[in-house]
């Protein structure tokens, strides 16, 4: 998620971790082992060393101790070691003159005030991801110049007064992923431009950052909080985000009307129920992250003056109305709504927007389309991606009409019956379309309506039965999976008028058929060989293997094929055609596939391997069955030999 990524930014970005920036050359590495050094900035000549998983502090001390510059700055990163004789040294007996110092996983629970002493050009000090049971204090008060001060992931139970009162230039500090459960009113010092609180145990913020007039960005995520009323900084002129999800807010703060700087709110997973006119005034906006709360309803001049709002996201509430809430909204690209309980959507409540990449309408219980934009010739309203799946919608009634710039249409997963020809008509740019798990019989609508882009038709998983000339409305048709429907029937006129191209080049349009009954006649190969001829390739093709097959009907099955007929032998658990070998199961099916000369291969993954080459032999009719290659290999040629493939003979009775 966006906030996520904002968080992974917050804390690598503002944090200043050791070993950004442009690494160079260090002359000095090879002399400083165990640890070793790479420049930073070529412009001050900074270094930074690095001493990871080191055993004792005496060893890095015997590797440091003057071997720099006193005007070299150096970037200290003491990492991932065991220090036992850490409280025995100092930072001053190795001479460097350090402005960036990384202590991190070592295990630290104690600190000695006299190893930090003479550190006054520290102006980045981490001590993050140790057990620390409380803030050091002692330690701080010798890095006054101090402006990104990082321990998160350490065991602090509260901030005092006392902290921070000799640290007063702090810009950043970050003490997320602690068991901070208490922050003094006056705790944090007051040029703090980013603080992260963030997963702790906070049940209130106590007027904390009330007064902090240059805060920036607020990150108080995951604690106890159920309001922030009265508690954020309205002074601040350049705030900008407030990350305040997983928390138990009842209710947006009624502060945010007095920030207009606000860029990007995040308040997923609470328990809010309305917002209540909280970001009418925000018009600097652009992101709001508002999923599993408990919102009931917009209120129609809810996001009045948030022109510029470009994502949306309320997804996993309980909105069963927009109320037109959305129609000032110029600038949105994603409005997410999945999983609410909307039982109707209109377009006119997206009427006039027309930067919409994705509207994300699934898992509702809508059950009807209305409003369609046939007649809006003075607005134009455009959307690249709609999804309307898993809702109860039993038809279109022609309410997408219009829809222009429309690229991919979910309607899976609804109880859809028949597409007719009104329904798709405008959606000239449509390339993708899923209407899959509906109860569709018929595709045949589809031929009375042209559309000219439209790449990948999903329609699996319905009732459908025939194929005749279903896509000839679909020029540039390339994938149509029509698997799990009851077709028993395709005609080769339906691929006549498509032509699948990829970038401009030909290709082969894919028509899946699996689970389908069709095609069990003899004349099988001669469609899929003209289907071939028309660059159309069939996978899934059921071979009709009989699953109950009793004696009398495999006795009269055997006696209707001809002699030197190429059969397939199928039984339960493959395909019997190896050279001598007796097969003798309970029960077979047999399938003419014609006078084949050449190769038989399946070419879809899941297949049974059947090979034939040269054709099967039916020996005479008996209760043994045995099926032999035949004593000479033929060497003819026939016309269909070179394009015939029979693909995915599906040979697993059902």
């Amino acid at each position: 998620m966006i906030a996520l990524a904002l968080a992974a930014a917050f804390l690598s970005a503002l944090a200043g971790q050791l070993g950004a920036g442009a690494s160079l050359h260090c002359a000095m590495r090879r002399e400083i082992s165990p640890c070793t050094c790479r420049r930073e900035d070529v412009g001050t000549g900074a270094i930074l060393v690095i001493c990871q998983r080191i055993n004792t502090y005496e060893d890095i001390a015997r590797a440091l101790t003057n071997k720099f510059s006193p005007e070299t700055k150096i970037g200290l990163d003491i990492s991932y070691s065991q220090l036992p004789d850490f409280a025995d040294h100092s930072f001053r007996e190795l001479g460097l003159s350090i402005t960036r110092l990384k202590l991190n996983f070592d295990n630290l629970s104690e600190l000695k005030e006299s190893v930090f002493t003479k550190l006054d050009l520290v102006d980045y000090f981490s001590l993050s991801d140790n057990s620390l049971m409380e803030m050091p204090r002692h330690v701080l008060r010798h890095l006054p110049h101090v402006k990104t001060l990082d321990l998160c992931r350490n065991k602090i139970t509260k901030l005092t007064e006392e902290d921070f009162k000799d640290i007063q230039e702090v810009e950043h500090l970050l003490v997320a992923d602690n068991q901070i459960s208490k922050i003094e009113r006056h705790a944090v010092p007051k040029a703090l431009k980013h603080v992260h609180l963030g997963i702790n145990k906070l049940n209130t913020l106590n007027g904390a950052l009330r007064d902090l007039d240059d805060l920036e960005w607020i990150f108080i995520n995951a604690n106890h909080l159920k309001t922030i009323d009265n508690e954020l900084p309205v002074k601040a002129k350049k705030i900008a985000l407030i990350h305040a999800a997983h928390n138990e807010l009842q209710s947006l703060p009624k502060d945010l009307r007095l920030m207009p700087s606000l860029e990007s709110l995040y308040f997923y997973d609470n328990n809010i129920k309305t917002l209540d006119g909280a970001l009418q005034k925000s018009r600097k906006l652009v992101r709001i992250g508002l999923s599993f709360n408990k919102i009931e309803t917009l209120a129609e001049d809810e996001f009045s003056e948030t022109e510029i709002l470009a994502d949306l996201d309320i997804a996993y509430n309980q909105l069963r109305s927009l109320n037109g809430s959305l129609r000032s909204l110029k600038s949105l690209r994603y409005l997410n709504l999945t999983h609410n309980s909307l039982t109707e959507f209109s377009l006119q409540e997206i009427k006039g927007l027309k930067r919409l990449s994705v509207i994300d309408l699934s898992h509702n219980k809508i059950s009807r389309i209305t409003g369609n934009m046939e007649n809006l010739v003075d607005v134009e309203t455009r959307v690249l991606e709609l999804r309307l799946d898993h809702n109860y919608i039993l038809n279109l009634g022609g309410a997408l009409m219009g829809l222009h710039g429309l690229l991919r249409l979910n309607l899976s997963h609804n109880q859809i019956q028949q597409i007719s020809p009104d329904d798709l008509i405008g959606l000239e740019d449509l390339r993708l379309l899923d209407v899959s798990h509906n109860h569709i019989t018929s595709l045949e609508e589809t031929s009375k309506t042209f559309l000219p882009s439209l790449e990948e038709l999903i329609a699996h998983h319905n009732n459908i039965t025939i194929l005749d000339k279903d896509f000839h409305g679909l020029p540039s048709l390339c994938i149509a999976d029509l698997s799990y429907n009851k077709i028993q029937s395709v005609n080769y006129e339906v691929v006549s008028k498509s032509r699948c191209t990829i970038n401009g080049v030909p290709s082969i349009l894919k028509i899946y058929l699996q689970d389908n009954p069709v095609l069990c006649e003899e004349r099988l190969y001669e469609l899929v060989a003209i289907l071939e001829s028309l660059n159309t390739r069939v996978s899934g093709v059921s071979t009709c293997v009989a699953t109950q097959t009793s004696a009398p009907v495999l006795m009269r099955a055997l006696n209707d094929i001809v002699p030197d007929t190429p059969v397939i032998v199928v039984t339960h658990t493959g395909v019997g055609m190896l050279d001598g070998r007796e097969i003798q199961p309970s029960q077979l099916a047999y399938q003419r596939v014609g006078a084949l000369i050449g190769h038989v291969l399946p070419e879809r993954e899941g297949g049974l391997p059947v090979l034939v080459e040269p054709p099967v032999t039916l020996p005479p009719a008996s209760t043994n069955v045995v099926v032999k290659w035949p004593d000479e290999r033929r060497e003819k040629s026939h016309p269909l030999a070179d394009h015939l493939r029979l693909r995915d003979l599906n040979s697993s009775p059902q």
